[in-house]
């Protein structure tokens, strides 16, 4: 009965716990070595593994990821992780999240999926609401740190977050699941698994499931739909094994409305608006969807400026899926081939509304300067509202492939090399909406010609057009041996990745941004704009690159560069070390190096068109001990980080630059950090498991962000020969990382009735770069904020409650969970900035929810 009830979803790994989530010639080095020498798999206690490796890296299994809310994102689970935070938007996990590793954002750490990239070829974000399943996950795998030297990535600078698929069981079998809860949440899943069906052991599984459920505050509704399966084929009795696997996720999401703090102290459930009021169009009026001014209304009382934050054109559509290869193949007797070939695609945007006249010049022809009637009316007099999606639609091919050679059984090489090119078609076609506000389509006129807004040549009108290759070719050696009898295990690893970005503009690029800029409703100058590419921009008299001027404040609103081509490529050496000494009684120390580097994405370097960033680099350092028992497992790791180049958002206050005055992406020298991350996991006796995990970093950024001396833009009038600061963020810590965060997790069985707790401390957070140094935010009110931008301190509580009905239905069961349970008002995920100028917005966390699933297999 005890062992159903720790099996309870039939989601379960075949391969013993210390089989780690990384790619397959990862494991095949690290596990296999580890077992030939030792002869021993350690499971974990209490769904916690700290494996054997002479670097940080915590994996949490299947046995508590099952214990975490239905539909959640792998991503919250491994909050449970110590130097982890995830702060996620909502109760169930669909609306996304941001991630922090050790004061690294998301998109400086590596996402892997069965050892596939899985962060955004252009800008390296995660997208925690597109993850699979988490009943189909085997186990995560964080590695704090340092990448593994086969990792696919040209942005980790600060660790690797990677699942893996279960494997199907040799067993028919198959999992209900229904689940409902608080905010009308409803999610279906199922799952079948075929067993052995063939005289060679072949097996596979099929899975599926469908969510739904409101926003917790203000209008909409969030649905995920996901289908999964898997076909395996062991190979010989080696080990050996071949699999496909597929992956698909639809995602119709209503966004929150992140809110700055007079918004929440005005109402503390901030959010987007009901209802939209547009004009209803007059013949021979000028009619105006974008302003106060209101001839004719479809909702009393409401302005057609109330769009802008109407429900229904704030929406995160996404089309996502994937196709997996893995192979294991002993070529000859300590020759081992793998290879993780996969195919990625995405179509995705964030919304969004604007108005655009009907004289517009983007909507006349090349050799014409007529107009196009928008609403019907007959004229081409009125300023309409339309949706302006920016469509992302990205066909990704990866690669990566090892040789592994067992020189004896104590020592292993390995080559690995790696391919990874993502296609990313970046547009913007504008569509039309209805009379309410909604759109034609939630792809804009990209997938519908009914919702297509076309020019007067009869072309789709675009707010962007580009096109961009991001091409990672990589080769990797690694060493893995052990010495002193076993005790003394020892890795040393290059990662040579080549890695470059082509990137084609088709658009006229506005001073510092990345799309069009200025309103461009006047009778006269299309034409010039127009020639090549007309569609993008509505400004007539465009600055190419190189260009002069006596006032370099002046007009920067009609500067623009043409279209452009360019390549840029990065290739840095990437080593890494690491040594672990095994003392008797399941004690062992261990010491690792690992360096790496962070490449500018997509949006930066169009943005910037000629500043480029240097690529962001690091040298981690990492000292810690390890317990490993059946009963114990603890780990203490100190970590020292070295930044070079780090990577922010600031203006280019350069005169003699084309993008003076704008907001780019540049460098702002050196960072440093350093700290603790620990966890003990123990189970006292059989019923009862303790888990427990603390973290600590303190940060601190070595430079200021400088500008020309006397500039008015500088926010400080502190000088140094011909420089000023423009940005204090000199000895200031890194933005929205919190200084400690503990927490741990209760688990005690009583027969079939299962009981679990867990908790997690997070500590104030800055939101801003400068650390709130320059400016104040006035009135904070009760609200979980202070008035130099730093957020509150928070704790929250889960709980989850399980009766297994093993006794009646195999591998069933009957659950209640609680998210929040003591209803805590805190701010959640922030959109940081680089000072409180304008105030930085903040997303309000998950309020207490309730969750009841019922479960049956066979």
């Amino acid at each position: 009965m005890k062992k159903t009830l720790l099996l309870t979803t039939c989601a379960l790994a075949v391969f013993p716990t210390t089989a780690y989530a990384q790619s397959t010639g990862t494991t095949t080095t690290e596990e296999s070595a580890t077992v030939v020498v030792t002869g021993t798999r350690n499971r974990g206690v209490g769904g916690v593994v700290v494996p054997d490796v002479p670097k940080t890296r915590s994996i949490l299994t299947n046995e508590v990821l099952v214990r975490q809310s239905e539909g959640q994102s792998i991503l919250q689970s491994i909050n449970l992780v110590p130097g982890v935070n995830f702060t996620n938007t909502d109760p169930y996990g669909s609306s996304g999240g941001n991630l922090r590793i050790r004061g690294f954002p998301g998109n400086r750490v590596a996402l892997l999926f069965d050892g596939l990239p899985l962060n955004d070829t252009g800008n390296y974000a995660i997208f925690s609401n597109q993850q699979m399943d988490q009943e189909i996950i085997d186990q995560v795998s964080v590695n704090l740190g340092t990448t593994d030297v086969d990792s696919p990535t040209p942005s980790a600078a600060g660790g690797v977050v990677s699942y893996r698929t279960r494997v199907p069981s040799t067993d028919f079998s198959g999992l209900f699941k229904a689940g409902f809860g608080s905010f009308d949440f409803h999610r279906y899943f199922a799952m079948i698994d075929t067993g052995e069906f063939t005289s060679f052991g072949t097996r596979a599984f099929i899975a599926g499931s469908d969510q739904r459920y409101d926003k917790f505050k203000g209008p909409g509704q969030l649905r995920k739909r996901q289908a999964n399966a898997r076909i395996y084929q062991p190979l010989g009795t080696s080990g050996d094994f071949a699999s496909i696997a597929v992956h698909y996720n639809y995602n119709r999401n209503n966004s929150y409305n992140n809110g700055l703090v007079s918004d929440y102290l005005a109402d503390r459930n901030f959010d987007n608006i009901e209802q939209c009021a547009r004009d209803i169009p007059t013949a021979g009026v000028a009619d105006n969807d974008g302003s106060t001014s209101v001839v004719g209304s479809s909702v009393f009382g409401l302005a057609p400026s109330t769009c802008t934050n109407y429900y229904n054109l704030r929406i995160n559509p996404s089309n996502t899926g994937n196709v997996r290869g893995q192979l294991r193949l002993t070529l000859a007797p300590g020759l081992i081939f793998t290879a993780d070939p996969g195919y990625q695609f995405t179509l995705a945007n964030g919304g969004g509304t604007t108005t655009i006249n009907e004289r517009d010049n983007r909507l006349r022809g090349a050799t014409t300067q007529v107009g196009v009637d928008l609403n019907g009316d007959g004229d081409t007099l009125d300023t309409v509202r339309l949706y302006q999606p920016s469509n992302t639609r990205t066909n990704r091919y990866t690669l990566l492939s090892s040789l592994v050679y067992e020189i004896s059984p104590q020592h292993r090489v390995r080559v690995a090399y790696t391919f990874d090119r993502g296609h990313h078609r970046q547009t913007g076609e504008f569509g039309f909406v209805d009379l309410n506000g909604n759109p034609l389509s939630v792809f804009g006129g990209k997938k519908s010609e009914d919702a297509r807004v076309t020019t007067a040549d009869g072309l789709a009108l675009q707010n962007r057009d580009r096109l961009s290759i991001a091409q990672l070719q990589q080769l990797s050696f690694e060493y893995f041996g052990r010495f002193l009898n076993d005790k003394l295990t020892f890795t040393a690893g290059l990662r040579a990745p080549w890695f470059k970005r082509e990137l084609n503009q088709y658009c006229y690029t506005s001073n510092g941004s990345n799309t069009f800029g200025g309103t461009g409703t006047g009778a006269a100058g299309g034409a010039s704009v127009t020639a090549g590419n007309p569609y993008c921009t509505s400004n007539p008299n465009p600055i190419l690159p190189g260009f002069t001027a006596t006032n370099p404040q002046a007009g920067l609103g009609t500067r623009y560069f043409a279209p452009f081509e360019r390549t840029v490529k990065y290739s840095p050496l990437l080593p890494s070390a690491g040594a672990s000494y095994d003392f008797s009684g399941g004690h062992s120390v261990y010491v690792s190096y690992g360096k790496n580097f962070s490449s500018p994405s997509t949006d930066n370097l169009y943005r910037s068109v000629v500043l480029d960033p240097t690529p962001e680099t690091t040298n981690s350092y990492e000292l810690g001990y390890r317990f490993r028992s059946g009963r114990l497992q603890a780990q203490l790791a100190s970590y020292y980080v070295d930044y070079k180049n780090r990577i922010v958002t600031a203006q280019d206050l350069d005169p003699n630059s084309p993008t003076f005055g704008s907001t780019v992406d540049r460098n702002v020298g050196d960072a440093k950090a350093y700290g603790l991350d620990g966890q003990v996991s123990y189970r006292p006796v059989r019923d009862l498991s303790l888990y427990v995990y603390a973290s600590y970093i303190k940060s601190k950024l070595a430079e200021n962000i400088l500008g020309p001396a006397g500039n008015t833009a500088c926010l400080a009038n502190t000088t140094s020969g011909s420089t000023c600061v423009f940005v204090l963020t000199k000895g200031a810590e890194f933005v929205e990382t919190p200084k400690w965060t503990f927490g741990g997790r209760v688990q005690k069985n009583f027969g079939p009735l299962s009981l679990g707790v867990q908790t997690k401390y997070v500590s104030k957070r800055f939101s801003t770069d400068d650390n709130g140094r320059v400016g104040t935010i006035a009135n904070v009110g009760n609200l979980p904020i202070d008035n130099r931008g730093r957020t509150d301190a928070y704790t929250t509580v889960d709980g989850d409650l399980r009766y297994d009905l093993g006794e009646y239905l195999k591998n069933s069961s009957v659950r209640f969970s609680v998210i929040n349970l003591f209803d805590k008002y805190y701010f959640g995920n922030i959109n940081t900035q680089n000072t409180l100028s304008g105030g930085p917005r903040f997303s309000v966390g998950a309020p207490r929810t309730f969750q009841a699933t019922l479960a049956l297999g066979f």
